[in-house]
């Protein structure tokens, strides 16, 4: 994420990264307002946009029907994870791990794959497997592993009031 959610991955309802002249081209050539094009970028893109919801496993149960649309937005959705995770791997230098968490993070296999099959000839069959905290690495031999991570994005920010509570007040 950048300086707002927009930033990154293509969300339900998101756009994700995109080339700054849509904006203008919304704009000057389309007539579309300010207001008009953020709740578009914010609230009717994303999955939402490419597939009519922005439910991941919605999404994902289309693409499994052959919903052209759903191909595409799996396909852009991966596309971007790919771009991303390459450009860190490009400013670090090497990756210990690649963790996969939230909700397609954790709950969708063939995400996993379509994302790390060009980076870590897998199986899908390899990323059947539960999706508690657990290593999905192709073998213990890996110098990537591969996680599936659950969070609590709750628990978390309760975790971080209580502490300012604490010591603040």
């Amino acid at each position: 994420m950048g300086y707002t959610p927009l930033a990154g991955l293509l969300m339900g309802t998101r756009s994700g990264t995109i080339d700054p002249s849509i904006v203008l081209n919304l704009a000057q050539d389309e007539g579309y307002s300010v207001a008009e094009i953020s709740d578009i970028l914010n609230n009717k893109s994303g999955f939402s946009g490419l597939c009519g919801t922005p439910d991941g496993n919605t999404v994902e149960q289309m693409f499994f029907e052959g919903d052209p649309r759903a191909k595409l937005a799996m396909e852009m959705f991966c596309y971007q994870a790919k771009l991303f995770l390459g450009s860190y791997v490009a400013v670090l230098g090497e990756v210990d791990c690649v963790i996969f968490t939230g909700g397609i993070g954790e709950n969708s296999p063939v995400t996993h794959e379509m994302i790390c099959s060009s980076l870590y000839p897998v199986s899908h069959d390899h990323f059947s497997r539960s999706h508690a905290v657990s290593d999905i690495s192709r073998d213990t031999t890996d110098r990537t592993r591969v996680l599936v991570v659950k969070t609590d994005e709750e628990l978390a920010i309760a975790r971080e009031c209580l502490t300012f509570i604490e010591t603040e007040g």
